[in-house]
């Protein structure tokens, strides 16, 4: 006959209930972080199409050079 162990059952339900609302905090953070875009400002975040590779350097033309 077959059965169902309810000590397990309850340890595997609440081990994903803990996964999903891990899942849903780091969710939630997000969209906190990308509202705060928002209010400020940015509408677009331009990245790199690799990004392991250095960034281009260009503030010698767009800074004041010192005499």
């Amino acid at each position: 006959m077959p059965s169902v162990n309810i000590e397990d059952n309850i340890k595997t339900m609440r081990s994903k209930l803990m996964d999903l609302q891990n899942q849903l905090f780091k969710i939630q953070g997000g969209l906190e972080v990308f509202e705060g875009f928002k209010e400020a400002g940015l509408t677009i975040i331009d990245i790199p199409n690799d990004p392991t590779q250095e960034p281009i350097e260009e503030l010698e033309s767009i800074q004041e050079k010192p005499e």
